[in-house]
């Protein structure tokens, strides 16, 4: 009964189960270098305690991401019911998933284009949600001085990282929406 249940809570995370070698740079290299980045430019022009602070960067983009989940639970009731075929025809050199469904598991099955549209568009609602109620809670922790510094840009780091892994995706998302699926390739 446990399992089953936490089965079905964390299938909305199930696309980073997604075996594909574009997904480890969508999902975690060009996010990474993006979060370094900002991370190294942040550190030498602004404070740690400003961007972390209420209505510094972080929280402003937090702002930004409160208004996503809406969205992208909306695109997910959109692609769960297009209406054409090829929504439903299987990726050309797509990723493969190994993943238990239920009480079977799926070894190396081609996905069609609506499963991975609906895992990768239920992750980032998951991940938007993640991120606000992150830094909500963040920004009321009051950490000891002696670690203070090191858990604000372990916050920092960690926001950037999750923040661009979000854009990344959704742009990605959005690219295989508009171009992929309505070109047929």
């Amino acid at each position: 009964m446990t399992s089953n249940i936490v089965y079905q809570l964390t299938r909305p995370i199930s696309y980073l189960l997604l075996n594909h070698p574009a997904g480890k740079i969508y999902n975690w290299r060009i996010p990474s270098v993006l979060a370094i980045v900002s991370a190294v430019v942040l550190f030498f022009c602004f404070d740690v305690s400003t961007i972390a602070a209420k209505d510094g960067l972080i929280d402003q983009l937090a702002g930004f991401i409160t208004g996503l989940p809406g969205f992208l639970i909306a695109a997910l009731a959109a692609i769960a019911t297009f209406n054409r075929p090829v929504i439903d025809q299987e990726m050309i050199e797509g990723p493969t998933i190994t993943i238990k469904v239920g009480n079977t598991k799926i070894e190396n099955s081609q996905l069609t284009r609506r499963d991975f549209l609906l895992r990768l568009f239920a992750y980032l609602t998951v991940l938007s949600i993640f991120l606000v109620i992150f830094v909500k809670v963040a920004m009321i922790v009051t950490l000891p001085a002696t670690i203070a510094l090191y858990g604000q840009w372990l916050f920092v780091i960690g926001f950037l990282l999750l923040f661009w892994q979000l854009l990344v995706l959704l742009l990605f998302g959005m690219y295989y929406l508009c171009e992929r699926l309505n070109m047929n390739i």
